[in-house]
């Protein structure tokens, strides 16, 4: 089974996105609504792939991003945002390739 985390603020949106997905297909879903747990989910479990909110308050989605490639965690990430900032997207790109 396909394990999937999803990182967000908004419970709509994980509401939504949990929804979805259980419906999409044979997923295993787990939602996080507080960033700050984020560190330790993804240091104690094992995720297939990672849908991330960027705009969060007290850690950010670049904050998670940053500890996925400091800590080596194998994951694959999508990003979400529904904030238009260049410099982001930028940032988290460069984050995303220099783990290859």
């Amino acid at each position: 089974m396909y394990r999937i985390l999803v990182i967000d603020d908004d419970q709509a949106v994980l509401n939504y996105l949990n929804i979805f997905l259980l419906q999409a297909g044979n997923f295993d879903v787990s939602t996080l609504s507080i960033s700050t747990k984020a560190y330790s989910e993804l240091t104690n479990n094992k995720y297939d792939l990672l849908l991330l909110d960027m705009d969060m308050p007290d850690v950010t989605g670049l904050d998670i991003l940053r500890y996925i490639h400091e800590n080596s965690i194998d994951i694959d990430t999508i990003v979400l945002t529904g904030v238009e900032d260049i410099a982001l997207a930028v940032s988290a790109m460069k984050l995303a390739l220099s783990s290859f």
